[in-house]
């Protein structure tokens, strides 16, 4: 083996530290003994315990120099060197948090500090989620009361929708490399929006969604990503990255896909008021019509040119009305076949029923809108069905197609 060079030697120690995990990616707690600030802004400091010490660099720049005090305990996150002129082992840092904080929420804020400095939260880079979409991935576990949630929701809300499952664990220590995973399989696909959702729990439980290698792939999707992860107050790194952070895995679902009846009655209002546009453009031109019919009848009979005037007068709103009355027919043609598309009775055709109080014709969509012996109708595709409520013991007593006696 040929002889090498101190400073080669050196060199060669700090590339196999570079890429050892460990070395390069380092979290140490340790007590100040003692620190300094040179004129450049860097700080060097010791930290020690009670078998041993390292010293310590925190470049210009670096996060928590505030906190080297001597004989505070602080958490450390950086890299081990070798510093080549002298050979002195030692700690780059990048973060100090005092060690009151815990380290889970040391490294949460380092690798928040750190992400945020590459942009990576930036608003600028997040994208819109597309209104209508067709085919929706979600990442999450199979098992899940989350998962279970989503397919409920997604039904009820928008059942046009086609739901792909990306099964993960989201929780472990495989749990980050799963989720990467299937986000990938899914960028793989015909998606127009991919969910990631985890249920509520401990800071320990949602952490696979504060690993960077989560973040990354996230930022990487060429899929818009929502994130429902936990409650209302969790907060993920997973959350600050994504397109759209929804509080809860339903949260995810209603902030992806519109809610199918509200579309009809949008609709159904936007026919209405096509109505009365047409009613009041053709109120206006009779109103002016007969105006100008008077006018000519006060003119002495002998004004034949009035007269030719008049009827081509006549003869061009008659077209313009017709125009007018073809250009409404084909918009409302087309807003029928988007009502129809989306409407209950599309849905209904497809195996869907509509089940309504009687008493005042409510939609009924939970076993607590109706009491018992209530009367209700249920909606199929070739007509109604009418029932009365009753206690589980009983059975139902429903008649044979014709409406209970109110």
């Amino acid at each position: 083996m040929a002889a090498l060079t101190v400073s080669q030697a050196l060199l060669h120690l700090n590339n196999v530290m570079d890429i050892d995990p460990v070395l390069r990616d380092m979290c140490i707690i340790g007590e100040v003994s003692k620190a300094s600030t040179a004129t450049s802004g860097h700080k060097y400091f010791t930290a020690k315990d009670d078998e041993g010490s390292i010293d310590c660099a925190l470049f210009r720049g670096g996060i928590g120099g505030e906190h080297l005090q001597v004989g505070v305990e602080i958490i450390i996150f950086g890299r081990i060197s070798v510093y080549p002129k002298s050979g002195r082992l030692q700690l780059i840092a990048n973060l100090v948090q005092p060690s009151g904080i815990g380290v889970l929420q040391a490294k949460f804020e380092e690798m928040k500090a750190r992400l945020e400095s590459e942009g990576m939260f930036e608003l600028s880079r997040k994208r819109l989620l597309p209104r209508f979409p067709k085919v929706i991935g979600v990442v999450a576990s199979e098992d899940s009361a989350a998962w279970q949630d989503i397919k409920r929701t997604m039904t009820k809300r928008y059942p046009n929708v086609e739901i792909v499952l990306a099964h993960t664990l989201v929780q472990g220590d495989r749990a980050p490399s799963e989720i990467v995973n299937a986000i990938n399989i899914l960028n793989k696909e015909c998606i127009d929006v991919i969910i990631v959702a985890r249920g509520g729990g401990s800071v320990e439980d949602l952490w696979a969604f504060n690993e960077e290698i989560v973040a990354r792939s996230i930022f990487a999707s060429r899929i818009p990503i929502i994130t429902g992860i936990g409650h209302e107050t969790d907060f993920t790194i997973a959350d600050m990255v994504a397109d759209k952070r929804s509080s809860t895995p339903t949260g995810a679902v209603v902030d992806s896909v519109p809610d199918i009846f509200e579309l009809a009655q949008t609709v159904l209002a936007y026919r209405n008021g096509l109505n009365s546009i047409i009613d009041n453009k053709i109120l206006n031109i009779n109103n002016w019509l007969s105006t100008a019919n008077l006018k000519l009848n006060s003119i002495p009979v002998d004004f034949d040119i009035l007269k030719l005037r008049l009827d081509d007068l006549i003869y061009r709103s008659e077209s313009h009305l017709n125009l007018i009355q073809q250009s409404n027919s084909e918009r409302w043609d087309r807003l029928r076949d988007k009502l129809l598309a989306l409407g209950p009775g599309n849905t209904i055709e497809r195996g869907y029923s509509i089940v309504q109080r009687l008493s005042d014709g409510k939609i009924v969509t939970s076993e607590s809108d109706l009491n018992i012996g209530e009367k209700f109708s249920i909606q199929v595709v070739d007509g109604k069905i009418y029932g009365i409520t009753s206690s589980e013991n009983e059975g139902n007593k429903i008649s044979d197609h014709q409406p209970p006696l109110l």
